[in-house]
This record gives C-alpha cells, structure tokens and sequence, in this order.
C-alpha cells in the first residue's frame, strides 16, 4: 500500500477496511481514522503508512508501538510483564 494508494482510499470515504502490513484502517466520523481499533487524526494515520512502508526495520517497529500504544494493547503487555515479574521476585524471596 502506497501513500498515492491511502490517500485515494481516504478521499473516496469507502465503506471498506484497508489492510497495511497487518494493520486494519477503518475510515471514521469527522475526519478520524481508526487503526486497529485506535483514533487517529488523517495526518497522523499517513504517517503511520509511512513508516509501516519504510525500509527501515526500526521506523516499522516504531509504527507498530504507536499503534499498540494509541489501541490500549502495550498497556497489557506491559502490566502482563510487570505480573510476570513481581510472581518470580515472590517465588524467589520464599525460596
């Protein structure tokens, strides 16, 4: 998906999802883009194709934490490892 390609599928407002290396684009109210179930602004949401376009692993990663962050999933990644981290601390100290 290029950004000729986005910005051709936001400006028709078509009804249909638009896939992006794994990533769900849904055209939303009042300009906002849902990706993944996180609102963004049309701007932003063109970013994001750029990056998950790029070349470089490390711009693609970026994208992929920007999107689990806006959608609420880094924050239960993060509170699941913090669980994972005070169970072995417990288990350690009673041993």
């Amino acid at each position: 998906m290029s950004e000729d390609q986005f910005r051709e599928w936001a400006t028709r407002r078509s009804d249909l999802p638009l896939a992006v290396k794994g990533h769900t684009f849904v055209l939303g109210e009042n300009n906002m883009i849902m990706v993944d179930g996180g609102k963004y602004l049309y701007e932003d949401a063109l970013e994001l194709v750029k990056l998950l376009n790029s070349k470089n692993p490390f711009d693609q990663i970026n994208a992929t934490l920007m999107i689990a962050e806006r959608n609420g999933a880094l924050r239960v990644v993060v509170l699941a490892l913090a669980a994972v981290v005070i169970v072995v601390v417990i288990l350690l100290a009673l041993h």
